[in-house]
């Protein structure tokens, strides 16, 4: 039973081609003198078809499916341009920080170098005191008279520089 509806299938599928052959040829069109690109839609709009359970074809149903594969089409490609923007900053990014990194490092390095140990900091600070210590008790050893004053001193000097 399942055979003979079946065969009745294939008649009428059979005789729908016929028909629509018939009909192309009336505006002057065979199926052989289409481009490959063109049978090949022609193919894609047959599967549609068989998988959509179509009846008919119906330019709007063609339309509908073409502009759902162009809207995810466009939307893919807006994904893609948004990702490659992303990763185009993300690059900068990483070579500013990159570049941060080694100015640090060359801080770094010129600090380690001009760095002074513990052990000679300590000894500069000791050398630094005692120079002090010297120069202070040299200043209470230096006697100035009371009545001495500097501005004579510098109008003596001006006087010979004169002469």
């Amino acid at each position: 039973m399942d055979n003979l509806k079946l065969q009745r299938e294939v008649i009428a599928l059979k005789r729908f081609a016929n028909h629509l052959e018939n009909t192309l040829k009336l505006v002057s069109i065979e199926l052989s003198d289409l481009p490959d690109d063109v049978l090949m839609l022609l193919d894609k709009c047959v599967e549609i078809q068989a998988s959509e359970n179509l009846n008919e074809l119906n330019l709007n149903y063609l339309r509908e499916i073409y502009y759902c594969n162009k809207s995810e089409y466009i939307e893919n490609k807006l994904t893609v341009a948004k990702h490659a923007a992303t990763i185009k900053n993300l690059k900068k990014s990483i070579k500013e920080s990159g570049m941060d990194i080694a100015d640090l490092e060359r801080f770094m390095s010129i600090v380690d170098k001009r760095i002074i140990p513990d052990a000679e900091q300590k000894l500069n600070i000791v050398e630094i005191d005692e120079k002090s210590k010297y120069f202070q008790f040299r200043q209470t050893e230096f006697n100035v008279p009371d009545n001495f004053s500097i501005e004579s001193v510098i109008e003596k000097v001006e006087l010979l520089e004169d002469k």
